[in-house]
């Protein structure tokens, strides 16, 4: 028997972000870091659907376990794509502005924010990369 699990609120659409979702559950079951499957779809489907809404193609996508380190395990996710970036600290800064509204937009990374223990995005020679790391 088979079962797919998607990401809870999420529609499950034939296409590249339902793919990724169904990978990046293959590999944290492979990892035994099922646990955090729900926190990491979310977060992967917001950073991809921003590159692919705001970015500039190709976009990319990476997955890290880092173990062994200090302090606990944790995982990082990454969307890379050809665009100019963005300043992560601007757009945190409006969160705390009183007359941010974000019943219009602005969700994505605002759940983001509050899934994972850090985030950011960095430039770099091709592009950018918009970066955030989970417990695990």
């Amino acid at each position: 028997m088979s079962s797919h699990h998607d990401c809870p609120g999420v529609p499950d659409r034939s296409g590249p972000l339902s793919a990724l979702r169904h990978g990046l559950r293959g590999q944290l079951g492979d990892w035994g870091a099922d646990a955090v499957s729900d926190d990491a779809c979310l977060v992967l489907s917001e950073l991809f659907a921003n590159a692919r809404r705001h970015g500039t193609p190709p976009v990319r996508v990476a997955v890290t376990l880092r173990t062994g380190g200090p302090g606990p395990p944790s995982m990082r996710l990454e969307v890379a794509d050809r665009g100019p970036g963005f300043d992560a600290d601007a757009v945190r800064a409006r969160w705390r502005h009183p007359s941010y509204p974000l019943v219009e937009r602005g969700r994505g990374l605002y759940l983001v924010d509050r899934v994972s223990v850090a985030w950011g995005d960095r430039r770099t020679d091709a592009g950018h990369t918009v970066w955030a790391d989970l417990r695990v």
